[in-house]
């Protein structure tokens, strides 16, 4: 069609507003609408031109093309396109899914931003801290849990917990003592005991028995056969899995308890009832204490030897019937020659064995206690380093070759699940082996420590 000037005009042309502007693209105009919208209005202020008549720029080019109202042949409004359709869908959608918090001015939306994002980390701090809370409480209850949880984490009995004058019970046992249907002496035997501010602790009796002889499980093989003896260690911090393992295991295996551990006495004397000898596990000191943390009574480098011994007799009073310690955790203070000597000192003073679990490799205790003239093993192989059962497997066969070549072997293991289940099947084929399994008290002094 032609306009009064002659020229011929596309309707589908799109003319420029006054101002010389071009329409807003698209995405401007769907994420810059209000800065669209100033600029249009300073455009128009430059000009002159009232901002009412521009309303609608697509207003103007159907005005711009029809020649004004007056024209006698005016031309029908244009169809809107499918860019305007979807422009318009697309600001509503955007309407809907922009919080609205997130409207204001700047200082309004940082001020809120600052706000959800704080309530997001506290949220996520308390979270985090229920859940291990609660995670805490679930693995104690899980079998074989006890080895993979730090003794931070346990709920101490009440001695542990209390002033370090609290008294155990000392009441002296009867003065008739025989022996267990297992074969092993009845404990507290009243000629090895003696009162402490503590309660009943062991003592060389006036006869010369020790304890560690005494309450070690009876032993028969002869000196020629290889005897291969294992320790498991940590035991009592699940009852329920500790009872398991005394009823099902070979009564040759050694128990060495957790001092911490719930009803300590009730659990080492059933443990000694199916006939398994018992030790103390002594909490010492780990390279990386306190990160690492055996307990409020730990034994450290850091503390004099009055405080370390005071320590000492609260691990010596915790049960009956105990041949002697081992190490619970205790890296940095088995390798202390000087430290190690003074405990050595008092155990072998009152007739108790010392076993080495070797968590250190420079560890000196079996060394330094073999000086002292004390009664002493060490572990060679800790045999489910890796709780898998084929390398459980593969640690016991070299257990019985060193064995065979050195005549004793001690491995020391945890009460993992799939440890205890390969125990049971391996015991079962040592006479086949010709190999004896004993208890730690007949591998006692037998080895050379490096």
């Amino acid at each position: 069609m032609a306009d009064e000037t002659g020229l011929h005009v596309d309707p589908d042309d799109r003319a420029l507003p006054e101002g010389g502007r071009r329409h807003a693209g698209l995405l401007r105009r769907l994420f810059g609408l209000r800065r669209w919208k100033r600029k249009k209005s300073a455009a128009t202020h430059m000009h002159g031109h009232d901002p009412a008549r521009l309303v609608d720029e697509d207003a103007d080019l159907i005005h711009s093309i029809s020649g004004g109202p007056d024209d006698p042949y005016p031309t029908p409004p244009r169809r809107e396109g499918f860019k305007h359709k979807l422009a318009r869908l697309f600001r509503i959608i955007g309407l809907i899914l922009w919080p609205p918090f997130l409207r204001g001015d700047a200082s309004t939306v940082n001020r809120r931003l600052l706000l959800a994002a704080w309530t997001l980390v506290l949220l996520l701090l308390a979270g985090t801290g229920g859940w291990l809370v609660t995670a805490g409480q679930s693995l104690t209850a899980l079998p074989g849990s006890e080895v993979i949880i730090s003794v931070a984490r346990l709920a101490l009995p009440p001695e542990a917990k209390l002033a370090p004058e609290q008294k155990v019970s000392s009441e002296v046992p009867p003065a008739s003592v025989g022996r267990l249907p297992s074969g092993l002496l009845m404990a507290p035997d009243p000629a090895l005991s003696e009162t402490s501010p503590r309660g009943l602790i062991p003592k060389i009796g006036a006869d010369g028995r020790q304890p560690w002889n005494a309450y070690a499980r009876p032993f028969d093989e002869p000196p020629t056969r290889p005897r291969l003896a294992i320790v498991l260690q940590n035991m009592g911090l699940n009852a329920q899995l500790t009872t398991l393992a005394a009823e099902r295991l070979a009564p040759e295996i050694s128990f060495a308890f957790n001092p911490y551990a719930q009803d300590l006495a009730a659990q080492v004397e059933r443990a000694r009832q199916a006939g398994h000898e018992v030790l103390l596990g002594l909490p010492m000191e780990p390279f990386d204490y306190p990160s690492s943390d055996p307990g409020p009574y730990t034994l450290l480098t850091s503390l004099n030897e009055q405080e370390n011994h005071r320590r000492l007799d609260w691990a010596l009073a915790r049960a009956a019937g105990y041949i002697g310690f081992t190490n619970l955790m205790g890296g940095k203070y088995t390798s202390s020659p000087d430290h190690m000597r003074s405990i050595a000192t008092v155990l072998k003073a009152r007739g108790l064995m010392f076993f080495d679990s070797r968590t250190a490799p420079r560890s000196v205790a079996a060394r330094v206690v073999r000086e002292t003239g004390g009664i002493y093993a060490f572990a060679n192989r800790q045999i489910d380093a890796q709780p898998s059962a084929q390398l459980i497997d593969a640690r016991l066969e070299e257990l019985e070759r060193t064995a065979r070549v050195n005549g004793v072997a001690v491995g020391s293991a945890f009460p993992y699940p799939v440890t205890l289940d390969r125990l049971l099947a391996w015991t079962a084929t040592l006479d086949a082996k010709g190999i004896a399994l004993a208890p730690v008290s007949a591998i006692a002094n037998r080895q050379t420590p490096e």
